[in-house]
């Protein structure tokens, strides 16, 4: 009995033993199972930065170079083929004399392919000359020194001989540029037959030309200009007024009807009014007038 009892808190025992030893085989293994993070990667041995960092004395901003002024703005314009000075004149809304302004080389008459300087406004592109200061151009053209600073994008009133000055509203100070003024200054205002010239008949001066076609025909403006007068004009029936600027004044007479209205600007080329047969006429015909300080000229030397 004695024995059995022992046997059996032998075996208790050895049970004992066993669940201890799984435990620590348990322990071990789950100690054995811990997660261990894994060990950094290598890593470069620190280095200095590609840029250095400047002394905070020389990363002060550099005072800016004062660029060259500007200048006015200018554009090109090649000559087409037909194309005359009025009708390039009144495609950018100046005069000729400005165009003659900006191109004193150029020929008595233009030609295709020919280059031509078109400034931004009515006026002149004045080239400095040795001592020539701003205050004096601003004398001799009877301009405000701003006003020529604005429009040349200056910042100060230093010129330089040589420099390429736009003067707004200022035209050419050279005889042989104002009388190349009219030189193809205008276009053909119709189409027809000249039924009758200028000059004198029957003792009269006939002040312009007549221009014979059906009546209908299309009468179109012979240059940029400003209208300044439409309605009866007398034995010139109904008439269109056009002033050209420099002392220059077409018109046109005996017409069927007018679309132009007074104080409007019109182009070279543009629609004013259809022939007629209005006033003292005997038939349908365009009557051309060009007065030149308020005298007439012959229209043939200011058409092509």
């Amino acid at each position: 009995m004695q024995k059995n009892i022992i046997k059996k808190k032998n075996v208790l025992l050895a049970a004992v033993m066993i669940l201890a030893g799984s435990a620590a085989i348990l322990m071990a293994g789950s100690e054995w199972i811990q997660f261990h993070p894994a060990a950094p990667a290598y890593q470069q041995p620190f280095s200095e930065p590609a840029v250095r960092e400047q002394p905070i004395t020389s990363a002060l901003p550099l005072r800016a170079k004062k660029e060259p002024a500007a200048g006015p703005v200018l554009k090109k314009h090649i000559v087409q083929n037909g194309e005359t000075l009025s009708g390039i004149a009144g495609l950018y809304h100046i005069d000729v004399d400005t165009i003659l302004g900006a191109n004193p080389e150029a020929g008595e008459m233009i030609h295709p392919g020919e280059e031509l300087i078109i400034l931004p406004a009515q006026g002149i592109l004045h080239t400095v000359k040795q001592g020539e200061t701003i205050w004096d151009l601003a004398r001799l053209y009877e301009i405000q020194v701003n006003e020529i600073e604005k429009v040349n994008h200056r910042t100060d009133d230093k010129i330089l001989p040589g420099e390429k000055l736009f003067i707004p509203g200022g035209r050419p100070r050279t005889a042989n540029a104002v009388s190349r003024a009219a030189v193809n200054r205008f276009l053909w205002p119709t189409q027809g037959t000249i039924s009758s010239p200028f000059g004198y008949r029957w003792g009269k001066l006939h002040a312009g030309v007549d221009i014979a076609n059906d009546a209908g025909t299309v009468v179109r403006a012979a240059g940029y200009g400003k209208v300044i007068f439409t309605g009866w004009y007398g034995d010139y029936g109904y008439a269109v007024m056009i002033d050209h600027g420099q002392n220059l004044v077409t018109l046109y007479g005996h017409l069927s009807r007018y679309m132009v209205g007074v104080g409007q600007y019109v182009r070279a080329g543009q629609v004013i009014a259809y022939m007629g047969s209005t006033g003292n006429s005997t038939g349908p015909h365009l009557h051309f007038e060009v007065r030149r300080n308020g005298q007439p000229i012959n229209p043939l030397t200011v058409l092509p």
